[in-house]
């Protein structure tokens, strides 16, 4: 007697297997809305509002017929014509949606050859700018208000208190673009584009001050490492909500969190952000749970809230620009000088942690980067055989040993140590000299 074969998984069937993640970072709603408005989206939208609002009065203006609303028609009657109140209203409205066009179609051309000179930022910077931000909602409102009152038009009461304001708003528009095409040309200026980046550097090394003082830069625990939590994508470390890993560490007192990235660093799928230490798995696979939230991973980094990545375009723009690809070591020096600030602000900062952090282990890195981005600096004045932004960068070196502590002064000497090979291959100059020989006496 025959048994039946006994049925198993098909061969076809794809094999079983933890599940896929997505291709690249999806940022979570609840930081994504805030996110564009802080960006972009906030002031042409506040703008467009002012507008309708306006538009809204203005209608009710010319169709009310009482005696203030009539006198007030009447006087700027005088301005604008009852019968070209329509005409100016729609010759407005055309001519507005294709001036701004034309307008910054151009514009975005010419941020697009800056681009391509230094650095890839520019197009964020010119973005993130409140005032292009102005101008923009201001085009694009008072076009949607001369829409919006000339679709209102009624036969008995011509618009002429819309006409008028849209006059007048025509003449600040024009005036704006005026400004708006000085200021781009402004804003593309190496020098603009350099402190535009170190501005924003500093801003967001004090806006991480939060959360570099509520944490620790080392472990404390004796505990285990019982729980850990991998990037689940390509992407960002968009930021870290400390509230919330705080609140799933009070429920489980003996745990600590050590963070093993930085806000703004970049990721891979599996890779390791944090790992939690507590004796019992169960509590740390519960506070895992909460801190995989309180880590979002991003497309790109937030310039807002990560000092690195407006480093490494401070780095990324002194690179081309010195390196022979170039050859402009005006920019180099700019960038250069940038980097100075930024390192001699930081490192007389000394260790920023509080007097009573958090069990949260958080790298404080941004001194580092700094140190990177300059000895980088070195390495691009070897390549391309220029003695001068190397005596600048030995200039650097030399400031920063006369403010650094102890744990920061052995890593400057260490890079002096590294740079002696790249340095001695240097077209002669006497001025190098002198700055290494006081260098080698500080050291």
């Amino acid at each position: 007697m025959n048994r039946p074969r006994e049925t198993g998984p098909s061969s076809d069937a794809p094999p079983e297997g933890p599940p896929s993640s997505p291709a690249s970072a999806q940022i979570p709603l609840r930081l994504r809305v805030p996110r564009a408005l802080r960006e972009f989206v906030a002031v042409p939208v506040l703008m467009v509002v002012v507008m309708v609002a306006l538009a809204a009065v203005s209608i009710m203006g010319d169709q009310s017929h009482g005696p203030a609303a009539e006198g007030l028609r009447e006087t700027l009657g005088h301005f604008i014509g009852k019968d070209s109140a329509s005409g100016t209203l729609s010759a407005v409205a055309t001519g507005l949606v294709t001036v701004t066009s034309i307008t910054f179609s151009v514009l975005l051309l010419a941020v697009q050859q800056t681009a391509s000179t230094l650095s890839p930022v520019v197009f964020d910077q010119f973005v993130r700018r409140r005032t292009n931000q102005l101008y923009l909602g201001l085009f694009v409102g008072l076009a949607l208000y001369s829409y919006i009152v000339l679709a209102a038009v009624q036969k008995k009461t011509p618009p002429v208190i819309g006409a008028f304001i849209a006059t007048v708003l025509t003449v600040v528009a024009l005036a704006c673009l005026l400004l708006l095409v000085y200021s781009t040309i402004d804003q593309m200026r190496p020098d603009n584009v350099v402190r535009q980046l170190h501005d924003r550097a500093v801003a967001a090394h004090n806006q991480e001050r939060r959360l570099v003082t509520a944490t620790r830069r080392c472990s404390r625990s004796a505990a285990p490492v019982t729980a850990s939590v991998s990037c689940p994508t390509y992407g960002f470390l968009e930021s870290v909500d400390l509230e919330r890993v705080v609140a799933a560490i009070g429920d489980h007192p003996d745990a600590e969190v050590e963070l093993h990235v930085t806000v703004g660093a970049a990721v891979v799928a599996g890779e390791p952000l944090a790992s939690i230490r507590h004796p019992d798995s169960g509590a740390a696979e519960a506070v895992r749970r909460e801190v995989a939230i309180a880590l979002p991973i991003s497309r790109t980094p937030d310039i807002d809230l990560d000092a690195s990545t407006a480093i490494r375009d401070l780095s990324n723009i002194g690179w081309t620009s010195g390196s022979t690809s170039k050859q402009n070591p005006a920019i180099a020096a700019q960038s250069l000088h940038a980097l100075s600030d930024l390192a001699a602000r930081w490192l007389r900062e000394g260790d920023r942690t509080g007097r009573a952090p958090h069990p949260v282990v958080y790298r404080d890195d941004d001194v580092d980067t700094v140190l990177d981005a300059v000895y980088s600096a070195m390495v691009v004045a070897h390549e391309s055989h220029q003695h001068q932004q190397a005596l600048r960068v030995f200039e650097t070196y030399e400031m920063m040993l006369a403010v650094a502590a102890a744990h920061h002064r052995q890593r400057l000497v260490d890079d002096l140590e590294a740079m002696n090979p790249l340095t001695n291959q240097l077209p002669p100059s006497p001025a190098l000299d002198r700055v290494r020989a006081r260098l080698d006496r500080s050291a």
